[in-house]
């Protein structure tokens, strides 16, 4: 995954939005109605469907209004107060994560180093404002073994780190792929879970699936496309990454388009990663983790002024060069450009504030 204070702004940042004038007698008005403000996190890829946003936002509560006459401008404060997201981690644990991969490591050991890593993982800078889980799926001759799928599983919850680092730490990799089947048990869970904010699978896998009923050869990709289109509809999105580049190229767009309700062979393709080192594999989490935030933040007022650039957007205390670091998408919704957009999701807390000439906003 939170409002403006800077102990809480985290991960989804915050709008402030403030427009004021004196009334007649040259005081500023600041008290009355409120108003109610939205503000989203989001993977916005050009090539889905109609440019759909994969929202994973939240809502926020506006104080402030006219005071008695309505004779002037309303001082007007706005706060997000977002929903917290929910990832659970699903990670591979067939036998050959422990083929060798860039760098000197093996595909399991760099995955774990990628997200766990106390210095440069995903998942300790981030546990504070993001629901983490994880599970490692697997199984044994499929069902000829034990169980399958067979799942090490640390459930869903904010600094979740040292839970989940107790199960992955000393885990090594096993023997099958059952990638459909572990998508549902995982699903199930999810859809259990009773926090609100949206959910999704991250799915960091580095082979063909195969199924519980049939583990070899690897025939299970119409499996784990149906289960990915199954959590789908129960309102969880799954991203995939590929460790190494034996998955091929069409397996993983089928997948991830699944994961976000796209048919699973086009014409229109979701993003999806393929690492072939520990850096690619950083730079795919940063990725999947940092889309989740949106450079977008909407406000519930309308912008009514001809030249919205009169109005100061400011990001953690820095005044944005408008319209090269801001524009307004349209009335009601302000963007983040370039570099201020990549400061507010690299996840380390931030907070923005905007205020406009007197007059300029309308609440409805």
């Amino acid at each position: 995954m939170v409002g403006c204070e800077a102990a809480k702004s985290g991960l989804l940042g915050c709008l402030l939005l403030t427009s004021a004038c004196a009334d007649d007698s040259g005081s500023a008005t600041a008290d009355g109605t409120g108003a109610t403000a939205t503000g989203g996190i989001n993977l916005d890829d050009d090539d889905t469907a109609a440019g759909e946003k994969f929202d994973l936002g939240g809502t926020g509560i506006a104080t402030g209004g006219n005071a008695e006459g309505d004779s002037g401008c309303a001082d007007v404060q706005v706060t997000v107060d977002p929903e917290i997201p929910t990832i659970m981690l699903l990670v591979d644990q067939s036998g050959s994560m422990t083929s060798e991969f860039g760098g000197g490591m093996d595909r399991w050991n760099s995955l774990y180093t990628s997200l766990m890593d106390p210095a440069t993982g995903v998942v300790m800078p981030l546990e504070g404002e993001i629901r983490f889980g994880l599970t490692l799926y697997t199984s044994e001759d499929g069902f000829d073994g034990p169980q399958c799928p067979m799942l090490l599983e640390v459930p869903p919850a904010l600094d979740n780190y040292a839970a989940m680092d107790t199960v992955y730490e000393p885990a090594v990799p096993n023997d099958e792929t059952p990638t459909g089947e572990s998508v549902a048990a995982v699903a199930m869970t999810l859809d259990a879970f009773a926090e609100p904010g949206p959910k999704a699978i991250v799915l960091a896998t580095d082979g063909l699936p195969d199924t519980c009923q049939e583990p070899n050869p690897q025939n299970g990709q119409p499996v784990a496309v149906a289960e990915v289109q199954a959590a789908f509809a129960l309102g969880i999105k799954t991203f995939v990454l590929s460790v190494g580049d034996e998955v091929g190229e069409a397996q993983l767009q089928e997948v991830a388009n699944a994961g976000i309700g796209l048919p699973p062979r086009g014409p229109m393709n979701a993003p999806f990663w393929i690492a072939l080192d520990a850096a690619d594999l950083a730079d795919a989490f940063d990725e999947i983790v940092g889309g989740f935030i949106s450079c977008t933040l909407e406000i519930d007022g309308m912008v009514t002024a001809d030249d919205f650039c009169e109005g100061t957007v400011v990001l953690d205390g820095v005044v944005l060069e408008c319209p090269v670091d801001w524009t307004l998408v349209d009335p009601m919704t302000i963007e983040l450009l370039g570099s201020a957009c990549d400061t507010l999701q690299d996840g380390g807390g931030h907070t923005v504030s905007a205020n406009f000439p007197c007059g300029a906003v309308v609440i409805p």
